[in-house]
């Protein structure tokens, strides 16, 4: 994380988000990272049924909005407990950039939790490439931009008020 001060100093563009990919990787090697592409061909594709996708934000980053059909949880031992009751095919974290998520996945993945992904560039990435976002079943516009600072990271109007 110390390779981000500069762009926490002088503001991060969406140009950062690239830089945090590398950084959750480089911290996180063990931990399997899924695109955005390959998550949105697998909802379409199999559907929801066969994923558990678990956004890992604060619950009022959650309230705001999140991939459709995703569940809030925040720990490891809140993920694992989830997973052995849904046995799910494959397990999706996210949170706003991947890091968080990247974190909790390697943590999943020790309590012998299997097929855990990290979502890279998180909601972030997905709502800065135009997927959509929701609000409980509503379609909505807005993300949590989790800090004034990171306001950047997200494209003109994706971030909510905070």
């Amino acid at each position: 994380m110390l390779a981000m001060i500069p762009s926490v100093i002088r503001g991060v563009g969406t140009h950062d988000l690239e830089r945090i990919k590398i950084i959750a990787r480089e911290a996180y090697p063990a931990v399997a990272q899924l695109s955005i592409e390959v998550l949105s061909e697998w909802m379409q594709g199999s559907g929801l049924a066969s994923l558990f996708v678990v956004d890992v934000r604060a619950p009022k980053e959650f309230a705001v909005s999140h991939l459709h059909g995703a569940i809030n949880l925040q720990t490891a031992d809140q993920i694992a407990r989830a997973v052995t009751r849904q046995d799910p095919n494959k397990t999706i974290l996210y949170c706003s950039v991947g890091f968080r998520s990247s974190r909790l996945a390697h943590l999943v993945a020790q309590r012998g939790v299997p097929n855990v992904f990290n979502l890279e560039g998180s909601i972030f990435q997905w709502a800065n490439e135009g997927n959509e976002i929701y609000q409980g079943e509503k379609r909505v516009q807005q993300v949590h931009p989790y800090g004034r600072r990171w306001i950047g990271l997200l494209k003109q109007g994706l971030a909510s008020d905070c």
